[in-house]
């Protein structure tokens, strides 16, 4: 990710405040932009719960005394997990409005934003591991395993810092404009603190694809068969699509920010359209383990067929 996802909290205070009011079945006054993003957050969970539970189950008895690479495909199966049970609380937050203490709305923005932050944390990992270990394996080599659970555990622990000025600067919107009641959905990040935590994400975006290009340019001349080749640069191109849309949810939320510091109506009628977008992240929840952890099984399954394949053949000849 990553991005900063989440709600849409910055052009929806009219759409509150006229369906708080309005007597009429609910989806008649949803801008068809926030039905849009619904379905894309609902298939997110939809096809990335089950997805992200299987590799964490399959991987959880397999952890002890294995590799880096596991230890990463488990750790960003874990924060997707939790980031997209986010995105349904998120959805009942919004869709019902119940009243919470300030407090209770701060520790859940907290945790949302822990969450997505982690996930971009781990992709980044991930990415500075393949480029040392493929193309400077002896360097890699020389990471203990000590050393390795250091990266994962300040993974984490960056997360939960970088999430936690933006969770503590929440406060409520203009009180003129909505309801009198404590919700999570009548809460807004201070622009100042969402523009330095995009700004954060973004940096990270740019280093993961850094790294990424990097890596595409080296395996061409590394000394493997053509077809092998084809297979990684193949792979590696669909993640560098990948986190190229990443990109698309942090202008989306570039522009929420400065519709909020503007006050322009223009910029909040297109911020309503650009809703749908930023929940496009959450469809990378369920394209990471694609990417990732099956892609690498697939690979993996290709190799041990060969090697049965070569064995076979000796045999026969013996």
């Amino acid at each position: 990710m990553a991005s900063v996802p989440g709600i849409n909290t910055s052009s929806s205070v009219a759409f509150y405040t006229n369906c708080s009011s309005s007597s009429t079945f609910l989806l008649s006054c949803v801008h068809p932009a926030y039905i849009a993003a619904a379905v894309i957050a609902t298939l997110s969970c939809l096809l990335g719960i089950p997805t992200n539970l299987l590799i964490i189950v399959k991987l959880s008895s397999r952890l002890r005394g294995t590799s880096m690479t596991k230890r990463l495909f488990f750790n960003l199966a874990l924060s997707d997990l939790l980031s997209l049970f986010c995105v349904l609380v998120a959805g009942v937050i919004f869709a019902t409005g119940p009243h919470l203490p300030h407090k209770l709305c701060q520790f859940f923005f907290y945790v949302f934003l822990f969450c997505v932050t982690s996930s971009s944390n781990i992709l980044l990992l991930i990415s500075i591991q393949r480029y040392y270990k493929i193309l400077h394996h002896s360097k890699w080599g020389k990471l203990t395993r000590t050393w390795q659970r250091v990266l994962l555990s300040s993974v984490w622990m960056l997360g939960a810092l970088l999430s936690l000025p933006p969770a503590l600067l929440l406060n409520e919107k203009n009180k003129g404009d909505m309801p009198s009641n404590s919700s999570c959905r009548n809460k807004e990040i201070h622009p100042t603190a969402e523009l330095v935590y995009i700004a954060i994400l973004m940096s990270g975006q740019l280093v993961l694809l850094f790294f990424y290009i990097k890596l595409v340019r080296g395996v061409k001349n590394i000394k493997m068969s053509d077809k092998l080749k084809q297979k990684i640069n193949r792979l590696f191109s669909r993640i560098l699509a990948v986190s190229l849309v990443d990109f698309l949810p942090l202008i989306a939320r570039l522009v929420a920010v400065a519709a909020h510091i503007t006050h322009l109506e223009m910029l909040y009628d297109i911020n309503k359209y650009l809703t749908c977008l930023e929940c496009i992240y959450f469809l990378n929840h369920c394209m990471n383990p694609l990417l990732f952890f099956f892609a690498s099984r697939h690979q993996l399954g290709n190799r041990e067929k060969k090697r049965k394949l070569f064995l076979m053949a000796l045999n026969e000849s013996s």
